[in-house]
């Protein structure tokens, strides 16, 4: 074993248990050390052994993932450095193309800027002079009319204490007042107006309704005549063909003795056929009075009444009112 002197030897058991250091035995010691501490001084040299293999692998593979590191740093670095040079190519060619736009700018102005001798034509030129000559006198008005509107604003400028602005206020004070007197005076105005507009119709209305009721009224009693008059009217009809039944049937017998006693019954025959037809006209009117009697109109006078006529009479009248 060799000797060195950076390393101490532990003062405590404690201690040698928790760190092994390096073991450090004199000639004095190895005349007097026995086996077993031999063995002990051997156990804990080859403990510190261990631990600075360990410690050794330890930086061994933290020196690994250095060099690892440093080598993606380098490469980084170097497509960084390539980023670099391309984006300092694009930048001078970006540099170069501004130069270019600068020059044909540079160009364009001076190409399009006047030169003394084109002044001079365009000042000889009629048509330019003449123009010029009318901006000028438009100038020149302007600028007095602008005078004159200065000139005006600053003389009706007035501050309150000035007797102008006193006189201004006061009348300004005065038409307020005179506002608020005529908005109020309107707005009661307006509101009695409505008002009586509200109860006119309001009055208007129950006139109406009340017709409306009256009128609803006449209208149901009217309704029940008029159902009335059908019933007369169907009860007629029934009648009516009840007769034209007996009067066909009289007509067929009339007929079948006309046949019977014809050549033998000669001058009875014609009275009675006389008698026959003198019935057939009793009949014939009793059936127009029928009708007549189940007619039912309804007119309107002079004076808008109603008047409903029945069988030719007057039989109902209303005022709509």
């Amino acid at each position: 074993m060799s000797e060195s002197g950076d390393v101490q030897q532990p003062t405590s058991p404690a201690e040698r248990d928790k760190a092994p250091c390096r073991v450090l035995v004199t000639d004095l010691d190895m005349g007097t050390l026995t086996s077993q501490e031999w063995q002990n001084r051997w156990r804990q040299q080859e403990s510190y052994v261990t631990v600075l293999e360990r410690k050794t692998a330890q930086q061994e593979g933290e020196l690994a993932d250095l060099r690892q590191a440093s080598e993606r740093m380098r490469v980084q670095l170097l497509d960084s450095q390539q980023r670099e040079k391309v984006l300092v190519r694009r930048l001078t060619a970006k540099e170069q193309e501004t130069q270019d736009y600068v020059c044909q700018l540079n160009e364009l102005k001076s190409s399009q800027a006047p030169t003394a001798s084109s002044l001079r034509s365009a000042l000889l030129d009629p048509a330019v002079n003449s123009l010029l000559q009318q901006l000028r006198s438009e100038l020149q008005a302007t600028r007095l009319k602008l005078e004159d509107t200065q000139n005006e604003l600053s003389a009706w400028k007035f501050t309150p204490d000035s007797n102008t602005g006193k006189r201004l206020m006061a009348k300004c004070r005065l038409l307020y007042q005179e506002n608020e007197e005529l908005g109020k005076i309107t707005s009661s105005g307006r509101i009695a107006k409505l008002e009586s507009d509200l109860a006119l119709q309001k009055s208007f209305s129950e006139e109406v309704r009340q017709s409306q009721n009256e009128l609803d009224s006449f209208l149901a009693d009217l309704d029940e005549d008029v159902e009335g008059m059908q019933s007369t009217i169907l009860f007629l009809q029934q009648e009516l063909k009840k007769a034209k039944d007996t009067v066909q049937v009289l007509q067929k017998e009339n007929s079948t003795l006309k046949m019977a006693n014809g050549r033998a019954n000669g001058d009875s025959s014609v009275c009675e056929q006389e008698r026959t037809d003198s019935e057939s006209e009793n009949e014939r009117t009793r059936v127009k009075r029928v009708r007549r009697s189940s007619v039912l109109s309804i007119d309107y006078n002079e004076d808008d009444t109603l008047v409903i006529n029945t069988n030719g009479d007057v039989a109902m009248s209303s005022d709509p009112e």
